[in-house]
């Protein structure tokens, strides 16, 4: 479409363009677009979805006799064009590059101002010509003059139902955000699931793992921490009535709790009968209860009894919803060898498959909520693809939203985006009255701080950089760690000198662990889309191999102390994967699984080779196994989650922290002893990372090691306009 074109304003996500003024406008507000931006952007806009070549953009750019630095100029043009936009060339929302041969437009694209057709007159089409109204006989004149009048009447009918069906069938301006007000200013990390009664707004808040309810007003004000009887709450739904909440009292890492309700008006928390999964929802008309265990996604009377298996699902769902009229149920589908996605079923078990359409690119999509009157579904989408159910995985999320109307004519809309960065939006939940939604809303950034045991006060270190997960070279010199948000791999000296960064995305580094020797660095990598896989890098030119993939999501390589072999295991959070321990020959390649490590994960090698030590599927027992009586013993049995164990540089103790609980700490555990040694009291500290990736590991010098949280993470209120 050219600028002469009589197609003048093109509208993508809440920007418009106006090709007749060159003028750009977001939400109403004028943008500054240089004329070679503005023009790089139509011709993108002509052909939304298709490749655009460099060489098409410099015809239309410069004239063929223009002596200019095309390739500098051109990339400039496209720069100020993102700027613009608000977004980047490593994390395209709008403009994806291809490598050497051009850019195309991936944003869903409105356009309005389409000339109308003209319908051709009836009148003039029945008109008789002169010869034949000579040569007709009266009888048959007064035949003709009847059927005029059955056939103008008819024509305009049609003509009339023709204009109503166009009407109706006419694409819908897009939903838009109006306007967005923060609601929360507490500065507690918080997590996705947010209820509202109309007038509050109810939520967990975090301190590390440990997770608490908290509510606010719908127009902002203080937040107010609301009592239970969980030291750990995972929070579900509420009630149609609005009378209770529901909610799982969280213990560990197991992914299946009991299902409680708490009423809101006062009472004691009771749990509903037998009733226990991972994700569970009300209906609409609080008759039926929905909720998924393991991989099965069962239905339910609301009090919970009566329940009967709807359907198994190759993975886990999670953020189940019903759909207004209670027909359907749509959940996230969380893969390990994919991106989540969200899928749909009928209340029958019947008609299972992926909700969504006409969405581009690699990304991610979960955690959907229905208008009240069903005409639109909202859900969150990272486009990067690197959303995880647990918010492992650095990454940006957005609100989207799709027309999802079922009354006739069946008008079915591309998703189009809401929301556009820096902030990172959560699931969003509809205000009762359908004007506005609220979502949490983050800018991620965490501060590495080290425990000083005399002072007992944590202090920057590294310079306090936005990293974690650091693992530190035998000799001392060298330090690897991973980048938050991004999840990059870098290597430094111990002094923050003669950085390198060793992987870039869609790579997303997980526990790194240098080699013996300092030549290589092991790590997962958990990009999405694929299972977790461990590799090889060197910690010299980044060259990376994979050594271990597979169906199962392998974690936690450790390094024996003499080089030639890695043990590693399973993540606790995958209902796909067997937990097990095994060990990798570096030589032969060859697998051997560690004698009794079923159920357990998280294998730490110690100094001298002679102990392992492995953590129960729950994360509430530390083991140890001998390798000279090839043999088992319990350790540590903890009334809370054990966090990221660490052996003491000496080998005499295993490090490790303590969430989960009323009291969050940092412990060591001397060999030979099973009552642990209290360090560091985290009660009153904010740590990076939520639903126990809560980083923490020692220094050279045995000192604690963790990740402050100063992120931007609060709840807001977005006005939605929903045509």
């Amino acid at each position: 479409m050219s600028a002469g074109s009589s197609l003048r304003i093109i509208r993508f996500s809440t920007f418009e363009l106006n090709l007749q003024t060159g003028e750009l406008r977001q939400q109403g507000q004028k943008l500054k677009l240089q004329e070679q931006s503005f023009l790089v952007l139509a011709a993108l806009l002509e052909r939304p979805g298709e490749v655009v070549t460099r060489e098409e953009l410099r015809s239309k750019l410069w004239p063929v006799d223009t002596f200019v630095d095309f390739d500098h100029s051109l990339n400039a043009a496209i720069k100020r064009l993102r700027d613009a936009l608000g977004e980047s060339a490593d994390r395209p929302i709008f403009i994806e590059t291809l490598a050497r041969r051009g850019y195309r437009f991936i944003a869903p694209v409105v356009q309005d101002g389409a000339p109308q057709v003209e319908a051709s007159s009836p009148k003039a089409a029945v008109r008789p010509s002169p010869v034949d109204t000579v040569q007709v006989a009266k009888p048959r004149a007064a035949g003709g003059k009847k059927l005029w009048k059955i056939a103008v009447p008819a024509a305009l009918l049609i003509i009339a139902l023709l204009g109503i069906l166009t009407w109706l069938a006419r694409p819908l301006p897009p939903a838009r955000v109006l306007n967005t007000n923060q609601i929360t200013h507490d500065g507690v990390p918080k997590q996705e699931v947010i209820l509202t009664d109309g007038s509050r707004l109810y939520f967990i808040e975090t301190n590390g793992a440990r997770a608490f309810l908290a509510q606010a007003s719908v127009i902002g004000g203080d937040t107010s921490v609301i009592a239970t009887p969980f030291p750990n709450i995972g929070l579900m739904d509420i009630s149609p009535d609005h009378s209770q909440l529901l909610a799982r009292n969280l213990v560990g890492t197991d992914l299946e709790a009991q299902f409680w309700t708490l009423p809101l008006a006062g009472g004691s928390a009771r749990p509903l009968p037998d009733l226990i999964g991972h994700s569970g929802v009300w209906s609409r008309d609080g008759r039926q209860f929905a909720f998924a265990k393991g991989p099965d996604i069962y239905l339910a009377n609301a009090d919970g009894t009566s329940s009967r298996k709807l359907i198994t699902v190759s993975d886990s769902a999670y953020w189940i919803r019903f759909s207004p009229d209670g027909s359907r149920l749509r959940f996230t589908l969380a893969n390990q060898g994919d991106s989540p996605s969200i899928w749909e079923v009928r209340v029958d078990g019947t008609d299972l498959h992926p909700a969504l359409k006409g969405l581009n690119g690699p990304a991610s999509e979960c955690c959907g909520v229905w208008s009240a009157d069903g005409r639109y579904y909202l859900f969150v989408r990272s486009v990067s693809g690197r959303r995880f159910i647990r918010n492992v995985s650095g990454h940006r999320d957005d609100v989207w939203a799709q027309r999802d109307s079922r009354d006739f004519p069946h008008r079915f809309s591309s998703p189009f985006q809401l929301t556009t960065g820096p902030m990172s939006f959560g699931p969003p939940v509809l205000a009762l009255d359908g004007t506005r939604l609220f979502a949490e809303g983050v800018l991620r950034r965490g501060e590495l701080v080290r425990y000083d045991r005399r002072s007992q006060r944590f202090t920057p270190f590294l310079a306090g950089i936005s990293a974690g997960e650091l693992d530190f070279s035998r000799d001392g010199r060298w330090v690897a760690y991973v980048k938050y948000p991004e999840r990059t791999l870098w290597r430094s000296r111990i002094d923050g000198t003669e950085r390198q960064q060793l992987t870039d995305a869609p790579v997303a580094a997980f526990l790194p662990r240098w080699s013996p020797d300092g030549i290589q660095i092991a790590y997962v990598d958990l990009q999405s889309g694929q299972p977790w896989k461990i590799f090889l890098i060197s910690a010299q030119d980044g060259t990376a191999q994979e050594l271990v993939g597979g169906k199962d999501a392998v974690a936690d390589p450790n390094w024996s102390p003499d080089g030639k072999r890695i043990c590693f295991g399973r993540s606790p959070y995958s209902a796909a994967s067997t937990k097990k321990i095994d060990v990798i020959d570096l030589s032969s390649k060859q697998i051997s699984t560690i004698p009794g490590s079923d159920d357990l994960y998280s294998p730490r090698w110690s100094p001298d080779g002679q102990y392992l030590a492995a953590l129960s599927a729950d994360s509430k027992k530390l083991m140890r196994y001998d390798f000279k009586t090839q043999k088992w013993t319990e350790w540590i049995d903890e009334p809370g989650a054990i966090g990221f164990p660490t052996w003491s540089h000496d080998g005499r103790y295993l490090y490790y922290d303590n969430t989960s609980t009323e009291n969050p700490a940092f412990l060591r555990a001397k060999v030979g002893r099973t009552r642990p040694e209290l360090l560091i009291d985290l009660r009153d500290m904010h740590r990076y990372g939520k639903y126990g990736w809560a980083w923490s590991g020692l220094a050279p010098d045995d000192s604690a090691l963790l990740v402050r949280d100063v992120s931007t993470d609060e709840i807001y209120s977005l006005e939605v306009e929903l045509p």
